[in-house]
C-alpha cells in the first residue's frame, strides 16, 4: 500500500491557503465598506464616525467580516428613534429630556430623530465592489 501522507500534507496546506486568502479578501472587502460607512456617517463631534471598524472571523463553516461601531447610541443614530424608528419601532408621543452642558444645553421637546442609516447605505453602494473583491 501506498503512503500519501505527503499528499494529505499538501492538500491541508493547500487548504489553509485558500482559507487565509479568503480571510485576506474578507478583510479588503470590510475596509472598503468600513470607509463608505464613515464617509456616510453624520458628524456631530466625530465619535460616531471614529467608532466605526470591521473585523473578520474565520470558523469552520464560514468567513465573517462585521463592520459597525460599540457605541451605545449608534443603532439610534442609525435605525432613528420615536416616530421615525426603522419599522415603527419607536416611541409613539414625544418627550423632553435635559441636556445638562455642551451646545444643546437646555431642555427640549422630541418627537424622535429619523433614520441615518450609514452602514445600510455603504454595503448597498459598495455591494458591487465587494462581489468583485470577494470573486462573486
Amino acid at each position: 500500500m501506498s503512503d500519501n501522507s505527503e499528499f494529505a500534507k499538501s492538500v491541508d496546506s493547500a487548504m489553509q491557503l485558500m482559507i487565509q486568502g479568503m480571510r485576506e479578501k474578507m478583510d479588503q472587502a470590510c475596509l472598503v465598506v468600513e470607509g463608505e460607512a464613515r464617509k456616510n456617517c453624520p458628524v456631530d463631534q466625530g465619535e460616531l464616525r471614529a467608532s466605526i471598524a470591521s473585523e473578520t472571523e474565520a470558523t469552520e463553516e464560514e468567513i465573517i467580516g462585521r463592520i459597525g461601531s460599540n457605541l451605545e447610541y449608534a443603532p439610534y443614530v442609525h435605525n432613528g428613534t420615536g416616530i421615525y424608528a426603522k419599522d415603527g419601532n419607536g416611541r409613539k408621543t414625544p418627550w423632553g429630556y435635559t441636556v445638562k452642558a455642551g451646545k444643546y444645553k437646555g431642555f427640549h421637546w422630541t418627537h424622535g430623530q429619523k433614520p441615518q442609516p450609514f452602514l445600510e447605505n455603504a454595503k448597498l453602494t459598495k455591494k458591487n465592489e465587494v462581489e468583485k473583491i470577494l470573486g462573486g
